[in-house]
């Protein structure tokens, strides 16, 4: 059996890779071959080409990864954009979009049918059920992805898939180099954080083994909040 990590050469696509190669086989991901090359002779692993921009049909995209059963899905496809509404186009907020969203929809429908007693996870964000400023157009894409994966959940339970989404807060990754760029924007960051530091992968990689796992077999349609209790609470 084989899990599949989309996204692959990112900071936390390749940390999972990594992390699940020492036990499993792993397809890569990614739209970027020089790298996937790369991780995939570093992991010993297989590897796809995608472009979410100018994606092939799914039916011709299933072709390209000859496994017959899958463990599990990560769909580590992701982007971070804050600006607000009037200062986007809708050429930002497709972009957005695509990125996040429809490449969730697009793995998803790709192999659901062939991940039966598996688990699929996708990456939201806290901007997704808390009101964030500048944040509109990755808020609804995040929030479209949780959506998407309730009722996938619900689709498939007959199946035995599982579909969960893991929703962080800022973490230390590629994609927050900019936004994380100064010491001051750091510790602001941190402050606003109940439980005060920026996520890293040491965070995230327990529960995605976890909802991977038949630890978690009852577990599915859920949002998972990993985000030092920004989302609820408001200690001080």
């Amino acid at each position: 059996m084989t899990y599949i990590i989309a996204g692959a050469t990112g900071t936390t696509g390749r940390a999972i890779a990594t992390e699940l190669a020492r036990t499993d086989k792993v397809h890569l991901i990614g739209r970027d071959e020089s790298a996937l090359t790369e991780l995939a002779n570093h992991l010993d692993s297989s590897y796809s080409l995608i472009d979410i921009e100018n994606p092939i049909p799914v039916k011709e995209f299933q072709q390209t990864v000859e496994i017959d059963e899958i463990k599990g899905l990560v769909n580590c496809i992701g982007s971070i954009y804050l600006r607000p509404l009037h200062g986007s186009t809708i050429e930002d907020f497709n972009n957005v979009v695509n990125t996040n969203l429809f490449s969730s929809f697009y793995l998803l429908s790709a192999f659901a049918r062939r991940m039966k007693n598996g688990s699929a996870i996708f990456f939201s964000s806290v901007a997704a059920t808390k009101g964030l400023s500048n944040h509109e157009l990755i808020s609804a894409a995040k929030a479209g992805i949780e959506g998407m994966a309730r009722s996938a959940a619900a689709s498939y339970a007959k199946d035995n898939l599982r579909v969960n989404v893991i929703a962080p807060s800022i973490m230390d990754t590629n994609m927050s180099a900019k936004i994380l760029s100064s010491e001051a924007a750091v510790e602001m960051s941190k402050s606003m954080h109940p439980i005060p530091k920026i996520g890293d992968i040491s965070d995230i990689l327990p529960v995605v083994t976890w909802l991977l796992s038949s630890e978690s077999k009852w577990i599915t349609g859920q949002t998972i909040h990993v985000d030092g209790g920004f989302s609820t609470l408001k200690p001080r």
